[in-house]
């Protein structure tokens, strides 16, 4: 996959950063670009220095390995990424609608992205489908540690509406959504499977929310 120019990867800082914090939120910036297009395996150090115009040697001072890089960059974007849907999702249980209170999260992103120094909200969620690829060694204690726990809080809200589902067809449930989910909001430039962009997401990704509701209703338990 051909990698965007390092001028599709620059945002402006905001807000006003250290000389070392800028440094880093640029290198990250790359990182993603990179790690998302071509994937942990398929990504050099070399790749990164290339995208970010700047020295290996630069981005070991600031993390190290290539792996150190890939967990403090997925670390850094969790952290981001979680602030903004748990705000999304306190907004929503004060409406006491299931489907405002699914919609909200998948949502968030897209509509509550507050800061965009290493990435904008649609490159997080494209880095983040791609991390569902990526090895569990590698990914794992950063997902625990960063990321699982504001997930589960949000599948418990929804779950209180649906208290009555065993907990297998639950898992099965919100596995197929954010499944479809990221269908909808990964298919970009940055997409594993080069389909086309889907637009209007975030009209796309209400429709779902709905769906995800009509089809919770329906359930019943196994005999």
């Amino acid at each position: 996959m051909r990698m965007p120019a390092a001028s599709t990867i620059t945002h402006s800082i905001l807000p006003a950063m250290n000389k070392s914090d800028a440094t880093k939120a640029h290198i990250m910036r790359a990182a993603i670009a990179c790690f998302t297009g071509l994937g942990f395996e398929g990504t050099s150090m070399r790749d990164v220095a290339t995208a970010a115009d700047v020295n290996i040697g630069l981005i070991r001072y600031h993390f190290g390995s290539k792996a150190d890089l890939y967990r403090d960059t997925l670390a850094y974007v969790s952290d981001q990424y979680n602030k903004v849907c748990l705000t999304a999702l306190e907004q929503a249980r004060e409406s006491g609608d299931v489907g405002e209170i699914i919609y909200s999260w998948l949502a968030a992103p897209l509509t509550h992205w507050l800061d965009s120094n290493v990435a904008t909200g649609e490159e997080v969620l494209c880095f983040l489908n791609k991390m569902g690829y990526e090895s569990p060694e590698l990914t794992h204690e950063v997902y625990e540690s960063h990321y699982s726990y504001a997930l589960q809080e949000w599948q418990q809200a929804v779950h209180a509406h649906f208290p009555g589902i065993e907990r297998a067809d639950w898992l099965w449930c919100m596995t197929c959504l954010r499944g479809m989910y990221f269908n909808i909001v990964a298919h970009n430039e940055f997409t594993l499977w080069g389909l086309p962009a889907i637009r209007g997401k975030e009209a796309a990704i209400r429709r779902l929310a709905a769906d995800m509701v009509a089809l919770l209703r329906t359930y019943t338990p196994s005999a």
